[in-house]
């Protein structure tokens, strides 16, 4: 399980639990949606070292016909989105890895 402990002002508002792998799935979720992306082959997700924030890491297969720069761009944004609305937690770095182009492979229009 993983918890989000709520704290305003000083103010103990409560915490919410999830399962480990929900925000994971959740994120390759809304990757796959990216125009570009032709698969995610792994999501990895770590508190940085020297605070609570998340450190993301994607593996990801891009489609040709899209920059490679681009799809990586709108991969970062989609996780931040993603991530900052499941968890309210504070992203320190979305790390994206391209691992292989699939040729061939429609990008989505968005």
């Amino acid at each position: 399980m993983e918890t989000v402990v709520h704290v305003e002002n000083g103010q103990y508002l409560g915490q919410t639990r999830f399962a480990k792998d929900l925000l994971s799935e959740s994120l390759a979720l809304s990757v796959k949606e990216v125009r570009g992306v032709a698969g995610v082959e792994k999501i990895k997700i770590h508190r940085s070292k020297d605070s609570d924030h998340l450190n993301v890491d994607v593996n990801l297969i891009v489609s040709t016909g899209d920059a490679v720069a681009d799809v990586a761009y709108r991969v970062q944004e989609a996780v931040l989105n993603t991530a900052t609305q499941f968890t309210k937690s504070k992203i320190d770095k979305v790390n994206i890895y391209v691992r292989g182009a699939k040729y061939g492979a429609s990008s989505k229009q968005k």
